[in-house]
């Protein structure tokens, strides 16, 4: 049977001890212990977190560091780029932007096997994916008050990703020349790309119906920012008053029509609410007021949301046919259910483009 990649977690934390050491130059009584993985990251021990404590210069410190490898086993994305991850939470923080505090990051494979990166550890929680926030845990246990300012939250920080100056090429090493020139057509050739490798010529008659829908009807953007990729409330650290305390997970980042942040959103909202037959929380502003709002604090447009939605779903019904592939990898979800393609995401996209 085969199985997950696992760490030897205290291998492990002898391992970082003595890297840690040899970075916090002139430390003493170094301290650290191993707390785990974050909940939602899934069985591969890509993350892991730890208490530290030492002393530097007189001082006694308590600090939470969160470490990330670079993925190993069986990949859900084509490519997976942790530097990139590293480059821009330390750009976005001088922008007001409630990234973690990122302190080092290793290329080599020489002290883990693989290259990683150390960021501070955030406070809070985030609202689950699974079970769904819309349907139990911390969030549906919250007040309406609460629940406005998680998902208003959200929204603030995504405008203020959309308003970070991309033009004196801070943020160049988000661009994709290599699948087009052009903004729109890098991501679009990315994921017809990635629909090709993950089905590995199988037919997926609604996603295959997406990709020709989004080829026809493509927009000619007139807007570009950074694009925060899996922009969402399941990706912000919250206090327990819905106050954000830190914006996580940039894997997907890259340049773009803003609004595709937007849509991406909203649509992952509908998914794992509508999507899995369970009741929008109310508190939860719905897309109208949403996208007024985004409008209103970016001065950029919504008139695409419509097209950016549909793209949104099909990106998502291709990334759910490598999550089903490594569970059945990893028997963890027994194969034959066709879940690859039947899953809870492939009728909302079906749905949609019958709308449209």
């Amino acid at each position: 049977m085969p199985k997950p990649q696992e760490r030897d977690l205290d291998q492990t934390r002898v391992i970082f001890t003595a890297w840690l050491d040899a970075q916090l130059d002139g430390a003493t009584d170094l301290d650290v212990k191993l707390l785990g993985g974050p909940e939602n990251t899934g069985f591969s021990n890509e993350t892991l977190s730890f208490n530290v404590s030492y002393e530097l210069d007189g001082a006694k410190i308590n600090t939470g560091m969160v470490l990330r490898f670079y993925p190993e086993g069986f990949f859900v994305f084509p490519d997976y780029d942790i530097h990139k991850q590293f480059l821009i939470m330390q750009k976005l923080a001088d922008h007001d932007i409630k990234v973690p505090n990122v302190l080092w990051y290793e290329p080599s494979d020489e002290v883990f096997g693989t290259s990683f990166y150390v960021m501070e550890m955030a406070s809070g929680d985030a609202p689950s994916d699974n079970p769904p926030f819309h349907q139990e845990g911390w969030v549906a246990d919250s007040p309406e008050d609460v629940r406005e300012r998680i998902w208003w939250g959200w929204v603030e920080q995504m405008a203020k990703v959309h308003q970070v100056d991309i033009s004196n090429g801070d943020f160049e090493f988000l661009n994709r020349p290599k699948l087009s020139e052009d903004y729109l057509d890098q991501e679009l050739n990315y994921y017809f790309n990635f629909h090709d490798w993950a089905m590995e010529g199988e037919a997926h008659p609604v996603a295959d119906q997406a990709r020709e829908w989004l080829k026809v009807n493509k927009p000619k953007p007139t807007q570009s920012s950074i694009l925060w990729g899996d922009c969402r409330c399941a990706n912000i650290m919250y206090d327990p008053d819905g106050q954000v305390s830190a914006v996580l997970d940039w894997e997907m980042a890259s340049l773009g029509d803003p609004c595709m942040d937007l849509a991406w959103g909203i649509a992952i909202d509908d998914c794992n609410s509508k999507g899995v037959h369970v009741e929008r929380l109310s508190g939860f502003p719905g897309p109208v007021a949403t996208i007024a709002k985004w409008e209103a604090l970016t001065g950029f447009s919504a008139d695409d949301f419509d097209y950016y939605y549909i793209l949104a779903l099909y990106k998502f019904t291709v990334i759910m046919v490598k999550v089903v592939r490594k569970l059945e990898h990893y028997e963890i979800m027994p194969m034959g259910m066709n879940a690859h393609i039947n899953n809870h995401v492939t009728p909302m996209l079906e749905s949609k483009l019958k709308e449209l």
